[in-house]
């Protein structure tokens, strides 16, 4: 008889904290989505102020982390080589005490350089998109200054700040239909198809990246960071290692939960990978800097700056720093001169990371029209 087929090690798991947390960031990302740059009053104007700042940092910076997990989980190269591993448990409680001793070492797994890319791009089609998103916003505060409605004076401006400010300290409710979408895929491997676009400056032609695993998870993946590449891409840097540590994070929760050690006695070790300290202080501090706004604010079109600049721009460049080290969305301010020697400042747009796909330029074709001849009328004689 053949021998008994050799054991595969614990099932992958993970903690259902970790699906909780990321499904609380989809959602707010959804939500900004959605927000776009028509404003007809104020009443308009405070709703999507409160729909945008509503979020806690240190919530969303546990999320993105979090989703980046989930992420990093759907990467088949990276599950099939940890599956190696969950069988022997030596080896197995070796590395999973090595990643929870030092986060990075998960980058060091082969395999999770794909999964990081899976990871970066999702991340920073996200800050891209909230950048793009707020960007236009901005730019709206002033188009819509020909209208009448906006230079009206905000209605309650203390009783409008407070209550943003309280939506910073106010953690929101977990959505429990995405959480249990997020942690399906992330035991599967399959169903969550990242994307990666360019934002606003393509209307946002998604790419995906997701590619479909083998039905035998433990069979050999080829380890090629080039096969979930889209295309057009242009931006090698943003892979570049040392990995943020928001990204080491994701890839240590992933590579536990896929060992099949995420919950039991590891769970709360990996719950608190969440706390990445870099994505909540940036967070922080954009909130800090919209209250600010906010207070010096008068009137309606004043808010729409804010809520273009502060809640998604600077938003936006938050989850691109989480992302990558070599990705900052801020625009960078140029100084050239004019001819009489004065300065002609100016700001350039951040660059997607993706070029966008050359569009093809079609010429109509015109007919020029004879003029027709004429003979001049013969006079009968």
């Amino acid at each position: 008889a053949p021998p008994p087929p050799a054991p595969a090690g614990p099932p992958v798991s993970l903690a259902p904290a970790v699906s909780d947390a990321a499904s609380v960031y989809v959602a707010y990302i959804d939500s900004a989505r959605k927000m776009g740059t028509g404003f007809s009053d104020g009443s308009m104007v405070q709703a999507k102020l409160q729909q945008g700042a509503s979020y806690e940092p240190k919530q969303l910076g546990r999320g993105a982390v979090a989703y980046a997990a989930i992420v990093a989980m759907q990467e088949p190269a990276f599950r099939s080589q940890l599956r190696g591993y969950a069988s022997d448990e030596t080896a197995r409680r070796d590395m999973v005490n090595k990643i929870l001793a030092n986060p990075a070492y998960a980058a060091t797994i082969p395999g999770a350089n794909i999964a990081a890319r899976r990871v970066i791009l999702a991340l920073s089609s996200d800050g891209e998109m909230l950048y793009a998103r707020g960007s236009a916003v901005k730019q709206n505060a002033y188009t819509i200054q020909k209208q009448a409605w906006s230079k009206g004076v905000v209605n309650d401006p203390s009783g409008r700040l407070t209550a943003t400010k309280l939506s910073s300290t106010t953690t929101r409710g977990v959505v429990s239909d995405e959480s249990s979408r997020l942690l399906v895929a992330a035991l599967t491997g399959e169903g969550l198809v990242t994307k990666a676009s360019t934002g606003g400056s393509t209307g946002e032609g998604a790419i995906g990246v997701n590619v479909v695993p083998s039905s035998d998870a433990s069979s050999a993946q080829t380890l090629d960071e080039k096969a979930i590449m889209p295309a057009n891409f242009d931006r090698e840097t943003l892979f570049n290692q040392p990995y943020t540590s928001g990204v080491n994070r994701a890839l240590a929760i992933a590579a536990i939960s896929i060992l099949g050690e995420g919950t039991g006695s590891n769970e709360d070790a990996v719950t608190a990978l969440l706390n990445d300290g870099e994505s909540p202080r940036c967070l922080g501090e954009s909130k800090l800097m919209l209250n600010q706004c906010l207070a010096a604010s008068r009137f309606h079109f004043d808010d729409v700056f804010c809520i273009g600049q502060h809640i998604l721009m600077d938003t936006g460049n938050c989850i691109g720093e989480l992302s990558s080290n070599a990705l900052d969305l801020t625009p960078k301010r140029q100084v050239a001169y004019n001819a009489d020697g004065t300065e002609q400042m100016k700001y350039v747009n951040a660059k997607p990371y993706i070029t966008p796909a050359p569009v093809k330029k079609t010429t109509a074709k015109t007919t020029a029209k004879t003029p027709a001849k004429t003979t001049a009328a013969k006079k009968k004689s």
